[in-house]
Formats: structure tokens, C-alpha cells, sequence
């Protein structure tokens, strides 16, 4: 019954528009046929005539609005079948779009799917080869028999051995994720920290040290740095194997009560193979062979002799770091560290920590710190660069006790003529507390010429200002274990926050070392640090007379 009913709901739709059109023109047309009807039988009389004419007139406004009307309806309803049919293909063309994005997307889950699939599973065998290794390391970390330790990039300690705990000191649970500065006492982790800058940079090699324990106690030790490289040869950090001495070995009655305390510390005898051994003598009389001093110094049959060579003959060159600043006020824009390097008869690069030790034992380093000094007046006399630049120079312990050396810089800046300010010498914090009297004396000296002076290593045995305002500085070196730490904990950056402010009101700048991200860099520009240096900000390169 309803489709009935709907047929004739369209036929009566249909019906309409056609008989408003066709009702008009009939009546129109029957009144034209009456008019011409009427205008016959009446003759033609001007009263029906005007009478039936206005009929008509009505009639045909009357047709004329109805077909105007069902034109403007007409157009309307097709403008509206348009815009629906616009409207349908529209919505036709969505629905395809979505229905392709659905199935783009249906693709993408089943291969993120896939993809999970993969992951869980490469996943799954890491876990499992990383539970492996970790086994691994435990049992070596129990039953190896070295002194060793694994240092990453951040100078973190990310495996060691259960000797190394015990040599150390420290307990094995507390070692890993630790610094390699909290880990040793502060007098080792500097004496290693060069050797193992360098073997951070790709270069192996092996030193002999003389380490104090925490005991107070001095221990010599060798010590291998050997890089470790991932697949794509990157260094992801340094394994130390340290080696401790024999109590007493082959050889050590070879010393008299009659040889002299130098010739007592270092001798050599050949080998049944042909290969030289050095022999060294710590001052209980204990005597060590070791197979090398380091791979650099293979051969050398008298290490002093060598190094009193290189010092004769200019065997040196410098090496320079970056100290930029870091705020609009700082008074220098160029200041560089200046850093040593020996040749090898090769005329290879022998970095410090291989031969700095036998120059300390031998009281060697006031000739080197002069060569230093006289290398550093040559290369900024020679620079083109008129703008004031300022060369640190590391001082050494016994060049700071020397009574002669202010006398020796005072001559050297003279006959160069090269403004004093342009000399910043750096004097360890720890040798600045142990030989407070030698430090003011020889910066009472220098800073009346011009020459200025830095405070190295600040913090690194505790935070005290007293030797600080004992001694005219410019400068003062915030140490670079408590730089490392300020990303991590809160109380390294309220430390250096703090030096900042004593500082400041002292008259003394700040200098950060050991900067190594822009993150770093960031905290210490926001606490006012005037200065920093480390690798995030230059490598240390070759210091040349061009240098500038």
C-alpha cells in the first residue's frame, strides 16, 4: 500500500508545475476566441471590445507571471540539482580518499606490526646477549687478575676489575657511573688525565707514574691505555691496566749505599734478548724492571739524556687550547693554554704524561718551563695579530721554588718587547697550598712587570679562599671534575655558582675547564662564568709563530 501511494505523492509532484502553466493559456486562449466572438456579433462595439481587451490583458499578466514564476523555479531547482550533484561527488570523492587513507594506514600498522615483531625479537636476543656479557663481566670482575678499569667518554667508569676495587679502595658496588676523579684521589686522576685525553683521542700508549695513595703513600705503577673502537671505529673509551711493581726483583742488588740518589732511581741493563730494560728505584730501595717506559720511549737507552737532548735542541712544540669567553665583559677576547709535546727520534709526537715524570724526578722542568716561556715570546712577537692575546704557561713545582726564574722572564720580555700582560702563568692549586710562600714570591715578582696569573685545578681537594687572597691573581681555573658534574648533580653547579660570586667579589675571573657539551656551556654562561676551555669548544693544535 505504500508504493501505490508514493506513485501517486510523484504523479501529483509532476501534475502541478504543468497545470499552472496550462491553466493560464487556456483561459487566455478561450478570451481571445470570445473577444474575437464578441467584436464579430457585436459589430464591433468599443465597450465589449475595451472590455473583453482588459479581460485579456489580465489574462496574459496573468500567463506571463505563471511562466516567469516556473522559470524561476525551474532554474532554482537546478541550480539545486547542482549543487547537490557537486555535493554527492564531493562526498563520493571523501569517502575515497578516507577509504584509501584507511587502507594506507592499515598497511602502515601491519608493518609497524612487522617491524614490532622484529624489534621485540632483536630486542629480546640483546637482552639476552646483554645478560650474557654482563655474566661474562661479572666473572672477570671477579676472577681476573688485573688492575684494570674501563673509562667511557664522559670519563666514567663503566667496568672494572675486583683488584682494581681493592687498589683503589673503594668498594666495587660504588665504582661504576662514577668519574674517573671521583674514583682516584685528586693527585692521580690529574696525573692520568693527559695520557688519557689522548688515548680519547685514537692513541694507545703506556706510562710510568709515581701515584699517590690515599694512605699518603707513593706508589710507582705502569700504566697501559689502550682505546677500545666500535664497528664504525669511534673510541667509546679507554681501558687502563695498571701494573704494580714487584717488592724486589733480578737486579736490585745492583744499587750501592755508595750511588747517588738520582743515579739510584734510574738505570739500564740489556736483556739476554738483546732488548733494553730500565731499571727504577723508589726511595724505600725497592727496584723495578719495566719492559718500557712507554711505547714512545722504546729504545732510549738513557730517558734523561734524551730528554736533556730535546731541551738542548729545541725537541718541542707547542700546542695550544682555546679559553673563549663567555660574557660581553670579559677583559681578553684571545687566550690560549699553551701545551707541550716532545719528538721522538722518529720525529713523532711524544705526549706529556710519558715524559713529564722522568723531567719531574730529574728536576728537569724549570729548563722546560723556560723553553716554554722563551717559545711563547717568540711566537707572539712574530704574530701579525696587534690586539692584546693572552698565553698560559703551566708552572711546574720546582720552577715556582726556582729563585732565578723571574729574573729569566723579566730578561726575556725585554729584549722582545712584547707587552708583559700577554704572559698568564698557571700554578696548581695544590702546589699553590703546599708552597704558599714560593707562590706569592714569585707572583710578587712577575706582577709588577705586567704578567698576570691563574689558579689551576680550584676545588678539586675541597674549596677554601684563603691561598686565593694570599696571591694577586687574575684568574681563577675552576677544575674540570667539578665542571663534568654539573649536568647531573645539583651541588656541582651550586659549587661553581658559588666560586662565581666569591670571585667576583674578590676582583678575580673565572675560568671553567673541561667543557665538553654546549649543554655545559649553556649552565655556565647563565651562572656568569667568565671563561671556559675544553674539547665542546677547541681541541688543542699546533702553536706555531704564525700562530695568532
Amino acid at each position: 500500500m505504500t508504493e501505490p501511494s508514493t506513485r501517486q505523492r510523484r504523479k501529483k509532484r509532476k501534475l502541478g508545475p504543468l497545470m499552472r502553466v496550462l491553466l493560464p493559456t487556456i483561459t487566455t486562449l478561450v478570451l481571445i476566441v470570445l473577444l474575437v466572438g464578441t467584436m464579430f456579433f457585436t459589430e464591433f462595439d468599443w465597450q465589449w471590445v475595451t472590455f473583453l481587451a482588459g479581460i485579456l490583458f489580465a489574462s496574459v499578466l496573468s500567463l506571463i507571471s505563471a511562466t516567469w514564476k516556473t522559470s524561476w523555479r525551474m532554474a532554482r531547482r537546478t541550480a539545486e540539482a547542482v549543487h547537490y550533484r557537486q555535493r554527492l561527488s564531493a562526498e563520493i570523492e571523501q569517502h575515497r580518499s578516507t577509504r584509501e587513507q584507511l587502507e594506507r594506514e592499515l598497511g602502515l600498522h601491519q608493518q609497524d606490526r612487522t617491524r614490532l615483531a622484529r624489534e621485540t625479537e632483536a630486542n629480546r636476543m640483546m637482552i639476552a646477549s646483554k645478560q650474557a656479557a654482563e655474566n661474562r663481566l661479572a666473572m672477570l670482575k671477579t676472577h681476573l687478575e688485573e688492575i684494570a678499569v674501563f673509562v667511557d667518554r664522559d670519563r666514567r667508569c663503566s667496568f672494572h676489575t675486583r683488584r682494581f676495587a681493592a687498589w683503589a679502595g673503594v668498594p666495587s658496588g660504588r665504582i661504576d657511573g662514577l668519574a674517573l676523579e671521583e674514583v682516584l684521589p685528586p693527585h692521580d686522576a690529574e696525573v692520568l688525565r693527559a695520557q688519557l685525553l689522548d688515548a680519547m683521542d685514537g692513541r694507545d700508549g703506556r706510562a710510568e707514574y709515581a701515584l699517590k695513595r690515599r694512605t699518603d703513600t707513593e706508589q710507582r705503577v705502569v700504566v697501559d691505555f689502550l682505546p677500545q673502537r666500535d664497528d664504525e671505529n669511534v673510541v667509546t673509551g679507554t681501558l687502563l691496566l695498571i701494573k704494580e711493581p714487584q717488592s724486589s726483583v733480578e737486579g736490585a742488588d745492583t744499587q750501592t749505599a755508595d750511588t747517588p740518589q738520582e743515579d739510584a732511581f734510574y738505570a739500564a741493563e740489556e736483556t739476554p734478548g738483546g732488548a733494553t730494560k730500565l731499571l727504577i728505584a723508589d726511595e724505600g730501595g725497592n727496584a723495578v724492571y719495566l719492559s718500557s717506559l712507554t711505547e714512545e720511549l722504546s729504545g732510549w737507552g738513557n730517558p734523561r739524556e734524551r730528554i736533556l737532548q730535546a731541551i738542548r735542541n729545541d725537541g718541542f712544540d707547542l700546542y695550544a687550547q682555546d679559553i673563549v669567553p663567555l660574557g660581553a665583559d670579559a677583559p681578553f677576547e684571545k687566550m690560549h693554554e699553551l701545551l707541550i709535546r716532545m719528538h721522538d727520534e722518529e720525529q713523532n709526537m711524544v705526549p706529556p704524561g710519558t715524559f713529564l715524570p722522568i723531567a719531574e724526578r730529574f728536576n728537569m722542568m724549570p729548563d722546560i718551563d723556560r723553553l716554554v716561556v722563551r717559545k711563547a715570546i717568540a711566537a707572539r712577537a712574530a704574530a701579525s695579530e696587534t690586539s692584546s692575546m693572552v698565553l698560559c704557561i703551566n708552572l711546574a713545582r720546582s720552577t715556582i721554588e726556582d729563585e732565578t726564574f723571574p729574573g729569566f722572564v723579566a730578561d726575556a720580555l725585554k729584549q722582545s718587547r712584547i707587552p708583559a700582560q700577554t704572559l698568564c702563568f698557571e700554578i696548581a692549586d695544590g702546589d699553590a697550598i703546599a708552597g704558599l710562600a714560593d707562590a706569592v714570591r714569585l707572583a710578587n715578582k712577575l706582577k709588577p712587570l705586567g704578567c698576570q696569573f691563574t689558579l689551576d685545578g680550584f676545588g678539586r681537594g675541597g674549596i677554601g679562599f684563603e691561598h686565593v687572597k694570599a696571591l694577586p691573581l687574575n684568574f681563577l681555573k675552576i677544575d674540570g671534575s667539578i665542571i663534568l658534574q654539573i649536568q647531573r648533580i645539583p651541588e656541582a653547579l651550586a659549587k661553581v655558582r658559588a666560586i662565581q660570586r666569591v670571585s667576583k667579589v674578590i676582583g678575580v675571573r673565572t675560568i671553567a675547564e673541561m667543557v665538553e657539551s654546549d649543554e655545559i656551556l649553556e649552565k655556565l654562561r647563565a651562572v656568569g662564568v667568565d671563561y671556559a676551555q675544553g674539547f665542546g669548544i677547541a681541541t688543542p693544535r699546533r702553536f706555531s709563530r704564525k700562530h695568532d
